[in-house]
């Protein structure tokens, strides 16, 4: 929605640096997307003009409220009228989008705000997040093999709700019964590294392996195509919010600039899991004052779980 107004507001920059050049979102939202002389871009809110409250000024987005604003438009008379303003201070266009895609969960919702106090929380809630978003390069092809093994899930919304939110977690993915971690590799054979306790846990639930063998190829996908897959398939507003964020704080500011575009080989369907008990293991006493084990295996060898046990698994309501 928002991400598609953008580009055509870009071929009519203003010149005047206080002009605003904009269109309307749509029929289901009274709301304008323009563009000043920067190519910054600003949500407009209808807002009252007796709604006094305190503008907001961050590193990245500002938030003017009840501004009476005059709009250039693609039509020869310039629209009118009262509105509250979210504004992102940057236009890189990887960085734009990363903003509106935020904008549009957070504001084209079934309960859009009607007030300015409204408004300024949910400000607060989009700073909070592109805060959040850092500038160094992340593990994008993690993230890819992920959000490949939540588009192969069953049920799309149980799959989210089980994803964990830290990159850093022992697993991808913790339902009710079982827990699952994803690995995703650019080399030609299914190694990688685990840890001791990630494929022998300590408790009363199964433990599985995704593995995926990837390859840069120019008909595979970018993170950002999964990521548009995957979130038209949730159907909870909520849910689907709450995946972006995820992928944000995963993927960071590379997540739509990133040109890596990966397939699964070697038949494009390469998704295999296996049960952590049968990925052998370095022997350990438990006396051993060692610590932190970790280790390169090669699933080359070792049998997957047949086609309707992983299909099982993947609807991620496994129930003992």
């Amino acid at each position: 929605m928002l991400t598609d107004l953008y580009p055509k507001l870009c071929q009519t920059i203003p010149q005047d640096g206080a002009a605003l050049f904009g269109l309307p979102v749509g029929r289901d939202y009274p709301y304008w997307l323009a563009v000043d002389a920067q190519a910054f871009p600003a949500l407009l809110l209808p807002a009252r003009a007796n709604d006094f409250r305190p503008d907001i000024t961050l590193r990245a987005v500002d938030a003017l409220f009840s501004r009476i604003c005059v709009i250039d438009t693609d039509s020869s008379e310039p629209h009118e009228g009262c509105y509250s303003l979210v504004r992102l201070k940057e236009s890189d266009p990887a960085i734009v989008r990363l903003f509106l895609r935020i904008l549009e969960e957070s504001f084209c919702a079934k309960r859009p705000p009607t007030t300015n106090a409204e408004i300024a929380a949910r400000v607060q809630q989009v700073a909070t997040l592109f805060s959040r978003v850092e500038d160094n390069t992340r593990d994008l092809v993690g993230l890819w093999g992920e959000l490949t093994l939540i588009s192969h899930a069953q049920n799309t919304d149980a799959a989210v709700r089980c994803w964990s939110s830290r990159k850093t977690a022992k697993y991808d993915f913790v339902a009710e019964h079982f827990v699952l971690d994803v690995k995703t590799t650019t080399k030609p054979v299914p190694q990688h590294r685990f840890s001791l306790d990630q494929l022998r846990p300590s408790g009363a639930f199964d433990a599985y392996i995704a593995s995926l063998c990837v390859i840069e190829v120019p008909s595979g996908q970018t993170v950002a195509d999964l990521l548009e897959t995957v979130s038209a398939r949730i159907s909870d507003r909520d849910l689907r919010s709450a995946f972006l964020t995820q992928c944000l704080t995963k993927g960071g500011r590379d997540l739509y600039r990133s040109n890596l575009v990966l397939q699964a080989y070697p038949d494009n369907a390469s998704l295999n899991l296996f049960r952590a008990a049968e990925i052998p293991v370095p022997h350990v006493h438990a006396s051993d004052p060692i610590e932190n084990i970790r280790f390169d295996v090669d699933l080359s060898e070792i049998v997957p779980l047949p086609d309707q046990y992983r299909t099982s698994i993947l609807t991620f309501e496994i129930a003992k």
